[in-house]
């Protein structure tokens, strides 16, 4: 993989196009991820989120497939939690996945159909399977790839914002 000032250049433009989005701007709820770092690093966004007065949720892992998403109200009060990863405090408040207008989701890889490949842990498999959320993947350049192995139960992003811009699949089976 490139280096980390490469990943935070193509971060940078990944932000510029959510940001851009319809989508985004049309959303007042919205659910995102601290990003790791080998994931498109979308604080940015998630700073506009909060200081535009939306609505911004963020994951809280328990056991595996287990995630809830957490209503933060500052990056700031995060701490750290399992992986390392800054969490919400447990006993703020739970957003459902289907009161989110957008759910932006970290990936390993993605394919031209939308299919996702995650860390394994089944975490937004699970919460993905319990509505219809419009969701929109962060994929840094090397993340496309030609084919992700899909089971039938693997549902495609709706988007992903990537180096050129979003790229919609809805249309493409």
């Amino acid at each position: 993989h490139p280096g980390r000032e490469e990943r935070d250049r193509q971060s940078a433009m990944i932000c510029e196009h959510i940001l851009q989005s319809d989508w985004y701007r049309e959303a007042r709820i919205i659910g995102g991820y601290m990003p790791l770092p080998r994931e498109a690093d979308i604080l940015p966004v998630l700073q506009d989120a909060l200081n535009s007065g939306k609505t911004l949720a963020l994951p809280l892992c328990g056991e595996p497939p287990r995630m809830t998403l957490r209503r933060v109200a500052s990056l700031e009060q995060l701490t750290t939690g399992a992986y390392g990863i800054p969490e919400p405090d447990a006993a703020s408040e739970i957003i459902s996945p289907a009161a989110l207008d957008l759910l932006l989701v970290p990936l390993e890889g993605i394919d031209d159909r939308g299919m996702r490949l995650g860390k394994g842990g089944g975490y937004y498999d699970c919460l993905l399977a319990q509505c219809s959320v419009r969701t929109m993947g962060c994929a840094l350049q090397w993340q496309w790839t030609e084919r992700v192995p899909a089971e039938e139960w693997d549902r495609p992003l709706a988007a992903c914002a990537g180096l050129n811009g979003v790229r919609y699949f809805e249309n493409e089976k």
